[in-house]
C-alpha cells in the first residue's frame, strides 16, 4: 500500500518540510536549520546534514526556538491555495473552502461554519478539555518514559549480576575441575611411588642374588682339584643358593609387567557434552497493571446524525472516527508476546529450581465437578505389547512405576535394573538415567518450564529429573530423614511420601512440611496417590495388601483388602485425571477400579486372560486414552486401548 508520505496526507501542521511541500507531499517537519531558515522532516534533514555538516539543526525538543508557525499559510485550501478555509463538513470530518463545498460537498447536509465550530467548542468547553487531556497524557507519557528508562537500567544492572554470577560458577567449576585434577595426580603419584618401590626391590634382591652366586660359583671352581669334603661343603652351598635364586627367578616370571594406564571418566565428557550453557538465563515479565488512561469526551452536534451507529456495543464513536473498544495492555505485555519467548533449557544437567512457580499453576485436572467422573469404569479392547530392554540392562525388566510428561512421553521406573526410561510416543526407550540403587515410584511435576519427575530411589532419597528435548536431565537429589520411603505423589506442589508407617507431607524442595497419618500396627506402607481435587488421598500396604483411603486431614476414610495373599510384591496405584482409581493386585493378576473414597471394587478393568502376569504399574494417558501395564520380571508393557463407560 502507497505510505501516507507518498501520496499526501490531509493532516495540517503547524510546520511542514519545505523540501516535500516542494515535492507536493505534506510531511510534518521535525527539524528546522537556522542559517537556511527551513524547515524539515526526519528523512529530508538527512541529506541536509550530508551537504551542510557545520549548519545548527534544532530538533522539537528545542522546538521554542523555531520562529513562529505561518498561520496565514496554515489557513489557505490545498486544493485551492488562493482560498480559505471557512467550513467544516462533518459527514467527512474535512475543513474545506466555499469552492470544495460548491464542487465536492454540496449533497453533505451537514456543513458548520468554522466560526460556529469554535464558538460551540468554547461554549462546550471542548477546548479546555482537551488542553487538560492533552497535558494529563504529556504527563503520563514522561511517566512512562522515566519507567522505561528505569527498566533499562535495571536490566543492565541484573545483567551485570548475572555475568558475575557466571563467573562466579565458573571459577567454583574450575575449582572442582583443579581439585579433581589435583586428586587423581595424588593417586597417581602414589601408585608410581609404590610400583617403583616394588620394582627396585626386585632390582636390589637380583642384584645381591647375582653377587653371591657368582661368588659361590667361582669358590666352587676353586676347589674342584682339592679335597672331596670341601669340595662337596662348596658344591650344597651353591646349590642352596641355586635353589634360592631358582625361586626368586620363579616369583619374579609369576609377575606382570607393571604399566600405568589412564581411563577417563566418560560421564564428565559425556554430561560437557550435552551442555549448551551454564545455567538459564529466565525473563520475568511482571504483568503490570495499566495506568488509567484519560477518556476524551468530546461529543458535539457533528455526531449527534451518527447516533443510530452507536447501537452497536462493540463500537462508539468520537468525533466522527470508529473506535473499536479494547482492553488496554500493560507495557510488559506489549512487549514480550507468549509466541516470542525462547527457551533456554538443554538437554544438559544443569542444576536448577524449576518449579518454584509449579505450586501457582493450576493442576490439570482439578476442575470444579472433575471428580465427578470418578466412577467412570474404564473398559480396555485390543491391545499391544512393546520391549522396553535397553543394550546394558542386565535383569529382567521390573516395571514399578509409568507416568507421563505434559507433551505425552512415557516414563518409567525398571527397579531391578536401577534406571528410569523415557519412552517417545511410539514407546520406543529414547534415553535412560542410571542410579546407583533401586528406584522404586515417580510422580509428575509440571511447571512452566519444564517437565521434572521426583523418583524415590534407595531408602531416603528423592531424584528431581528434568526431560527436555528427549534427554533426561538429574536436577537435585534431597535425602529424607526417614528410611524405606518410597511411595509418592503430587498435588498442588505439595509432595506424599510414605516411609514405613507414615504418610509424610514435603515441599517440592525435599524439605518435610508434617505427617499425614500413621498406623502404629508393623505394617509396610508402599506406593500412595492423590485425587485430582485433593480430598482423598491413598495409600497401599504391602504385608496386609490392602488400600487405605484418607481424608485430605488424614482421617482413614475406609480400608479395603485388595488380594487374599500377603506379598512380596505391594499392590500399586494410580488416580487418573479424572479421578478414577486403579490398583495393581500383584497376587490376584488382576487391575481393579476401586471406587472414589476406596470401599468397593467397581471392576477388575485387566485381568490375566488380557496377557497381564503379575502387574507391578498401571497408568492411564489423556494423551492417547490407552492404559498402560508394566510387570515383575517382563521386559514388556502392555499398552490397552481405552473407554470410558
Amino acid at each position: 500500500m502507497e505510505s501516507l508520505i507518498n501520496r499526501g496526507c490531509d493532516f495540517i501542521f503547524d510546520f511542514s518540510c519545505v523540501i516535500c511541500h516542494e515535492t507536493d507531499r505534506n510531511t510534518e517537519a521535525e527539524f528546522y536549520c537556522e542559517e537556511c531558515s527551513r524547515f524539515y522532516c526526519s528523512n529530508c534533514v538527512e541529506h541536509h546534514n550530508y551537504l551542510f555538516k557545520k549548519h545548527a539543526i534544532l530538533g522539537k525538543e528545542n522546538i521554542s526556538l523555531w520562529p513562529e508557525s505561518d498561520v496565514v499559510e496554515q489557513e489557505k485550501c490545498k486544493e485551492h491555495p488562493k482560498e480559505k478555509l471557512t467550513i467544516f463538513c462533518e459527514e467527512h470530518s474535512e475543513l474545506i473552502c466555499h469552492v470544495c463545498h460548491f464542487h465536492n460537498h454540496q449533497k453533505c447536509s451537514h456543513l458548520v461554519l468554522i466560526s460556529d465550530k469554535v464558538k460551540q467548542l468554547h461554549q462546550k468547553g471542548d477546548l479546555k478539555q482537551l488542553s487538560a487531556t492533552i497535558y494529563t497524557q504529556h504527563k503520563q507519557l514522561i511517566h512512562e518514559k522515566d519507567d522505561l528508562e528505569e527498566n533499562i537500567k535495571s536490566l543492565e544492572k541484573s545483567y551485570k549480576k548475572i555475568v558475575d554470577e557466571i563467573n562466579a560458577l565458573r571459577k567454583t567449576i574450575n575449582d572442582s575441575l583443579d581439585q579433581l585434577e589435583k586428586y587423581t595426580k595424588k593417586e597417581l603419584d602414589t601408585f608410581l611411588v609404590t610400583m617403583r618401590t616394588s620394582i627396585k626391590t626386585d632390582i636390589e634382591t637380583c642384584t645381591e642374588s647375582i653377587k653371591i652366586i657368582t661368588c659361590l660359583h667361582e669358590d666352587l671352581l676353586k676347589t674342584k682339584d682339592k679335597s672331596e669334603a670341601l669340595n662337596f661343603i662348596k658344591y650344597r652351598k651353591c646349590l642352596d643358593q641355586s635353589l634360592k635364586v631358582e625361586s626368586v627367578l620363579q616369583d619374579m616370571t609369576t609377575k606382570t609387567d607393571m604399566t600405568l594406564t589412564f581411563k577417563p571418566d566418560k560421564a564428565i565428557q559425556q554430561t560437557l557434552s550435552t551442555l549448551s550453557g551454564l545455567g538459564q538465563v529466565l525473563r520475568t515479565v511482571e504483568q503490570l497493571q495499566p495506568a488509567k488512561r484519560t477518556t476524551l469526551n468530546t461529543n458535539s452536534r457533528q455526531n449527534k446524525h451518527k447516533e443510530t451507529s452507536q447501537s452497536d456495543p462493540g463500537n462508539h464513536t468520537t468525533s466522527g472516527f470508529k473506535v473499536k473498544k479494547s482492553h488496554p495492555e500493560s507495557r510488559t505485555s506489549r512487549s514480550y508476546r507468549p509466541g516470542n519467548q525462547t527457551s533456554d533449557l538443554t538437554k544438559s544437567c544443569q542444576v536448577s529450581n524449576l518449579i518454584s512457580s509449579s505450586s501457582q499453576q493450576p493442576v490439570q485436572g482439578h476442575q470444579p465437578g472433575a471428580v465427578s467422573k470418578s466412577d467412570q469404569i474404564i473398559k480396555v479392547k485390543s491391545s499391544k505389547r512393546y520391549s522396553v530392554a535397553i543394550k546394558g540392562d542386565e535383569y529382567p525388566c521390573h516395571i514399578t512405576s509409568i507416568c507421563e510428561t505434559s507433551s505425552g512421553e512415557l516414563l518409567i521406573t525398571d527397579q531391578l535394573n536401577c534406571k528410569v526410561k523415557l519412552l517417545d510416543k511410539t514407546y520406543k526407550v529414547v534415553a535412560h538415567c542410571v542410579f546407583s540403587s533401586a528406584p522404586w515410584y515417580m510422580c509428575s511435576i509440571h511447571s512452566l518450564e519444564a517437565d521434572l519427575v521426583a523418583v524415590t530411589v534407595g531408602y531416603n532419597q528423592v531424584h528431581f529429573i528434568r526431560v527436555k528435548y528427549g534427554y533426561l536431565i538429574q536436577d537435585r537429589i534431597r535425602t529424607l530423614p526417614y528410611n524405606n520411603c518410597r511411595g509418592i505423589a503430587n498435588q498442588h506442589g505439595i509432595l506424599y511420601i510414605t516411609d514405613d508407617r507414615a504418610l509424610n507431607r514435603y515441599t517440592v524442595d525435599g524439605s518435610l512440611s508434617g505427617q499425614i497419618y500413621k498406623d502404629t500396627s508393623y505394617r509396610s506402607f508402599d506406593s500412595c496417590a492423590v485425587s485430582p481435587d485433593g480430598d482423598r488421598i491413598y495409600v497401599t500396604n504391602q504385608n496386609s495388601q490392602q488400600l487405605v483411603t484418607l481424608s485430605r486431614d488424614g482421617t482413614v476414610i475406609s480400608t479395603l483388602t485388595v488380594s487374599a495373599q500377603s506379598g512380596i510384591v505391594p499392590p500399586c496405584l494410580h488416580v487418573t485425571q479424572l479421578g478414577q482409581v486403579l490398583v495393581c493386585g500383584n497376587s490376584t493378576k488382576k487391575i481393579m477400579q476401586v471406587d472414589r473414597d476406596g470401599r468397593q471394587i467397581l471392576a477388575k478393568d485387566v485381568t490375566k486372560d488380557d496377557g497381564v502376569t503379575c502387574p507391578a504399574s498401571v497408568f492411564y494417558s489423556k494423551h492417547t486414552r490407552s492404559l498402560i501395564v508394566g510387570m515383575w520380571n517382563n521386559n514388556d508393557i502392555t499398552v490397552f486401548k481405552a473407554v470410558l463407560e
